[in-house]
Parts: structure tokens; sequence; C-alpha cells
């Protein structure tokens, strides 16, 4: 049974305990009011600990690090919980107070727990439950653009409303895109940035997987490369600089972006999960509510990263070619599993 260590002021505490004591008692909840107290009851290695800021801020200054993941709850916007993410590198998982009220928390948290609670691999396929939607694995670039729009008359027909499908259309050409160009020059298939104009070819067993589909309260998209090649600190680093430069930023051109799009993904997501297998895969899950709620609007981030046991390696198929030119066709090769 998995033990839910909550350190946390007594309003958003009571409200957790209230939303895990409806998931038929799965859980044991020990409410904790000091550090000392906190470390000694994360020694359960089946804990999994929520914090508010007061906590986390307690942590910080103690120089310890939670040996449990740890889920922290922020009663603020999301640009303060990427200074979370920037501050702490022991903290991979934060969701608003104001998620905490929604009715998908219920879900986003059992979720949230039994991913960390497994032994093996993240599944974020796990989380798409009671979703109707498609299924495609792409291997060219140039097909992205029929894709997105077969998924917006598809949303259309599920009663989607048009800003909605705006949005998640967004979400998913940059997750593809990032899938296509940017990933292969992380994982070093690639020298150079690839400009968005030319083609990208992938391998039939390794190719970009795509799902996208909603429920009566969420709509979602889930994108998967087979490189693995994002880091944390990539991420990190990313939204960072935005936040702290009000969207002015500059292009970094060794990834071919600035890296807005991947603010926007976590800005206008509900909720963002992360789930990397280091040289692998990466996996992006993304949703967003279709009945927005008063106040300020709910977010949740969730990073996992999982080291490989074995690598792969990559490389342009045309291995005689060191530069990319204006109209070639890149196409990605792996060289070994």
């Amino acid at each position: 049974m998995t033990l839910i260590v909550v350190w946390m002021v007594d309003a958003s505490a009571a409200l957790l305990r209230e939303k895990l004591g409806s998931a038929n008692s799965r859980y044991r909840v020990s409410s904790v009011a000091s550090l000392k107290d906190f470390l000694k009851t994360t020694r359960d290695s089946n804990a999994v600990a929520f914090v508010d800021r007061s906590a986390v801020d307690a942590l910080a200054t103690s120089n310890h690090q939670p040996t449990v993941p740890v889920v922290a709850v922020c009663d603020q916007r999301f640009s303060a919980a990427v200074s979370w993410f920037e501050a702490h590198g022991w903290l991979s998982h934060v969701v608003s107070a104001q998620m905490l009220q929604h009715p998908l928390s219920v879900e986003l948290l059992e979720n949230v727990i039994s991913t960390l609670q497994r032994k093996s691999e993240p599944r974020l396929l796990d989380w798409m439950s009671n979703v109707a939607g498609r299924r495609v694995l792409l291997t060219q670039a140039s097909n992205r653009t029929d894709r997105l729009e077969r998924m917006t008359e598809f949303l259309g027909s599920k009663g989607v409303t048009p800003r909605i499908v705006h949005q998640i259309r967004d979400v998913a050409e940059e997750l593809i895109t990032n899938a296509f160009y940017d990933a292969p020059v992380a994982a070093g298939a690639v020298k150079q940035a690839i400009p968005r104009t030319q083609d990208v070819s992938l391998p039939e067993d390794d190719a970009c997987d795509l799902i996208y589909g909603c429920s009566d309260d969420l709509v979602l998209v889930r994108v998967k490369d087979p490189f693995g090649a994002l880091t944390r600190s990539r991420i990190v680093e990313v939204l960072s600089r935005c936040a702290h430069a009000d969207m002015k930023v500059q292009v970094d051109e060794t990834m071919g972006g600035a890296g807005l799009g991947l603010w926007r993904v976590f800005s206008v997501a509900s909720f963002v999960a992360v789930s990397v297998v280091s040289n692998r895969h990466t996996e992006f899950l993304v949703g967003i509510t279709r009945h927005k709620a008063p106040g300020l609007f709910p977010f949740a981030a969730h990073l996992f990263f999982t080291e490989a046991t074995r690598r792969r390696f990559w490389q342009m198929w045309d291995t005689d070619s060191k530069d990319i030119s204006i109209g070639q066709s890149v196409a990605i090769a792996i060289l070994k599993k």
C-alpha cells in the first residue's frame, strides 16, 4: 500500500486527503508538520510526498534531498512552478492548488501516484483510459500536416470546441516537429539543425507514435519519438528562459528554435507528462480540459526520467554526406539497438 506523506497548510492538506479518500483506501495518508517528521516518515520507500511552498523552502534551506518522489502544490502561476524546477533538482512534479479543486484532480493524482510506484518504465498510455481516439505511426515529417487536418476533423466531430481544437493542434504540431527535427540533432544522428522546410524520414520500426482523442472532460494528445534525447536540464532551461524573459528570448540556433513552442505547450495545457527513457524514447502526454473552471488556470507538470540499460546509436542514412544540402530529404537510420 502506498504511503502518502502530506506536508502542507491545513486547507490544501484537507482537500488533498479528501481527494485521495475517494480512492477506495488504497493509500495510507500521514500528515506531518515539521522537517524532522517529514524526513522520518519518508524513510518508507513506498512513500509519495505532497508538499507546499513553505515545505519546499524548508527542504531547500535544510540541504536535505528527499529520498522519495515529491509532488509540490503551487498556489501561484505556472512561471512560479518553473522557478521551483530550476532551483530544486530533486523536484519533478508540480500541481497547482487550483488543480486540486478541479474534477480532473482525482484521476490525475491516481495516475501520477501509480506511475511513481511502478518499478519499471512509466506507462503514460495508462493515463488515456476511457478516451475515444486514434493512433498513427508517422515516418515522414511531410505527412504531419495531413494528419493534423484529420485530427482537427475528428475532434470537431466529437463536439470539441474550435478554441480547444486549435490549442491541441498547436500542441501536436509542436511535439511532432520536435520529434522529427530537434530530437535527431539532440541524439547525434544529425550534426546540425535541420530546416523545417526539409523532409525527414524515420525507420518504420521506429516511427513517431501519435495518439489523439477525447473524453467528456479532456482532450489529449500523446507523441512519442524513438530517440530519448531530451533531458530535464533542457526542459527546465527552455521554460526558465521563457518565463524570466517574458517571452522575449533569443533563438537557440543549435536546436533550430527559441523554445517558445515548448513554453506554449506547457502554458496552454491543463497537464503535461513527459517520460524519457534515455537513448530509447521521449514521450509527451498533454491534456486540456474541455470545461473552464473559475479562478486561475489549473496546471500540472510531471517529468519522468529513466536510465536505459541499452543505448541506441543513430546517423543519417547517407553517410557520405556530412552536410544537409538544400532540398535534401534527411533519412535517419539506427545503427544499433
